[in-house]
């Protein structure tokens, strides 16, 4: 629970990953009332566990409302929207995808209804797909919600509603499997997802850091005071050069079999060059790329930031949690789910 305040609920929000739980209680104007976050994600569930996950994780939302209820026999409940991997083919129930270019809008209305012995009003944001400019398709589930939020966010703060500022548009947000998100305006002047990629960078981190030769002999690998900044911006160097990925980390071995680089911080380079391997592929295939959103957790937007700024470029952070709950609710109005009427 992070934030408390005297508007009414208007909707749950639960963004499930397959990593970890995150939901949301929030008023009409989409303001965070309270939060619970577990590790809790869709790969250490079975899916028989999903109903019951869910329901001790909200339970004391579901059940301070149905005191709120002037009948006692009323099953009246606030609507539950949910978005990530919970809506996968692995996960609860399958929700499908809606194709780019896609906005709010179109996700409302191919919203999936979940059954539940709950018998509650539980439904899930339909993912997105692209095919990518290299012919290759991608996809994503949760992030295209935070995406939308985040353009609502940056209309209110910044005043971006003209369409060069939309098609200049770009977000990051960086985490186990990295998407990047480019926005364009419809001719109806909605904001729509027209492009995302989708980079392995965290996953193959753990992997490397874990299962291969470079991490092989590591100590305390996971104490964050090992953390260098300066290793890790030697590592963005690196992969700026001439050789390509799978040479520029076998540096991380030779580098430190010469004392070049001092074992503790070994994790601290090698998280350099995948992320500057990424940031490179992104910016190359992007050369009008002029500044960049970052929506994540906070060490990963600030390894970005300082990456980028390294790179020249200029990046501007986006809360994650604003960004889900106003995305979540905007689709929730759309699709009748939650009255436009403010109460507050």
């Amino acid at each position: 629970m992070i934030e408390k305040s005297s508007s009414q609920p208007a909707l749950i929000a639960v963004d499930w990953g397959s990593s970890n739980f995150r939901s949301f209680l929030l008023d009409q104007r989409g303001q965070i009332l309270s939060e619970v976050s577990a590790a809790k994600g869709m790969l250490n569930l079975d899916k028989e566990q999903f109903e019951s996950t869910l329901l001790q994780q909200i339970s004391p939302w579901i059940n301070d409302q149905g005191k709120n209820e002037n009948s006692s026999n009323t099953k009246k409940r606030l609507p539950i929207l949910m978005a990530g991997m919970v809506g996968s083919a692995q996960g609860w129930s399958d929700a499908g995808y809606i194709s780019c270019p896609a906005d709010a809008m179109q996700a409302a209305e191919q919203l999936h209804k979940v059954n539940n012995q709950a018998q509650l009003n539980i439904h899930i944001v339909p993912g997105v797909k692209c095919q990518t400019s290299n012919l290759q398709p991608d996809v994503m589930r949760g992030e295209e919600v935070q995406a939308f939020g985040a353009v609502a966010l940056l209309e209110q703060e910044l005043g971006l509603l003209n369409n060069a500022q939309l098609e200049k548009l770009v977000f990051c947000l960086p985490g186990t499997h990295s998407k990047w998100i480019k926005m364009a305006k419809s001719d109806a002047g909605d904001a729509v997802i027209d492009d995302l990629s989708t980079h392995m960078t965290g996953e193959v981190y753990n992997l490397i850091v874990e299962h291969s030769i470079l991490g092989k002999g590591l100590a305390n690998t996971n104490n964050e005071m090992a953390f260098d900044i300066a290793s890790f911006l030697q590592g963005v160097h690196t992969s700026q050069r001439e050789g390509g990925l799978l040479h520029h980390l076998f540096s991380a071995r030779t580098l430190r079999l010469e004392q070049r680089l001092i074992e503790s911080y070994v994790t601290s380079y090698i998280s350099g060059v995948l992320i500057g391997a990424e940031l490179n592929a992104v910016l190359t295939s992007s050369p009008n790329l002029e500044h960049i959103y970052l929506i994540g957790g906070s060490q990963l937007n600030y390894l970005y930031s300082e990456a980028l700024k390294e790179l020249g470029y200029l990046s501007t952070t986006v809360s994650s949690s604003k960004a889900s709950a106003v995305g979540m609710l905007n689709i929730a109005k759309q699709a009748k789910l939650v009255t436009s009427r403010d109460k507050g």
